[in-house]
């Protein structure tokens, strides 16, 4: 079961944004709210709306900015909404959250949410999303790291990076399910210093007996925050789907970051 996370915020955000998008992910290492004024300014050229905040985000973000940076409903194709993954996916738990006694290999699922041992996020947030019942599903993660930590989100981008190369195989045991999984590369563009991993393997037990499971797996830093994605998949996956997220996501903590609030925006839990 998933780890409890940081208390959401309530109140709505505000304003109009999204995707202007660069450099990116893949086997080579990529380069690179405060409060809402009222009434609101018009918006900047990226779309998404100044908060308020005199300066850009220069420390961890708060909770209500960790929240505000997560993937809304309307980054993603039509069809797909907010719900409880827990225990309920083909591969028996939330994508993010999956259970392996490889504890190199855990860390990919790990660093994704800030929860790698003795380098925890100081703060964090999560949202889950399913297209239907049957999958594909998907978690949306941001972590962020306080300065006394060196530069955690160098560290877990790192260390993400590092045991991509080094589990090339693991089993994961959810429930019911058991999938021994393949890891690989995957190669796509969020915008961002970044990394990405494929992992593939068949099901046994659960809804998905005897199907291929593909769980895609990118981290994505901005300073000392990183988004984390995994979008997980009965059959072959969706390499362009797990792209729109990832960009959107990526550019979600950048207008965070940089004092923007980002659009469409996160509801309150």
């Amino acid at each position: 079961m998933r780890a409890a996370r940081c208390s959401p915020v309530a109140g709505a955000l505000v304003a109009a944004a999204l995707l202007a998008l660069t450099s990116g992910c893949g086997d080579d290492d990529g380069a690179g709210p405060g409060k809402t004024p009222s009434p609101s300014p018009p918006p900047t050229k990226t779309g998404a709306t100044p908060t308020g905040s005199p300066s850009k985000v220069s420390g961890p973000l708060s909770e209500q900015q960790a929240r505000a940076s997560l993937l809304a409903e309307g980054n993603l194709p039509a069809g797909w909404r907010h719900a409880d993954l827990d225990d309920s996916t083909a591969a028996g738990d939330a994508p993010d959250d999956l259970s392996t006694r490889d504890r190199n290999c855990k860390q990919l699922l790990d660093a994704l949410g800030g929860d790698l041992d003795r380098h925890e996020a100081r703060t964090d947030a999560s949202r889950d999303y399913r297209r239907s019942a049957n999958g594909p599903y998907l978690s949306s993660e941001i972590a962020s790291y306080d300065k006394a930590d060196g530069d955690g989100s160098k560290r877990a981008l790192s260390t993400f990076k590092s045991v991509r190369s080094s589990c090339k195989k693991f089993t994961a045991k959810n429930n019911a399910v058991t999938v021994d999984f393949t890891v690989s590369p995957l190669k796509v563009e969020p915008g961002a210093d970044s990394a990405c991993a494929r992992l593939r393997g068949a099901a046994r037990g659960g809804p998905a007996d005897g199907k291929q499971l593909t769980l895609d797996l990118v981290l994505a830093r901005v300073k000392q925050s990183t988004t984390g994605l995994a979008l997980l998949s009965v059959g072959e996956g969706d390499k362009a789907l797990t792209a729109r997220a990832a960009r959107a996501a990526a550019e979600r903590l950048k207008d965070v970051t940089a004092g923007r609030t980002p659009s469409p925006t996160v509801p309150p839990e």
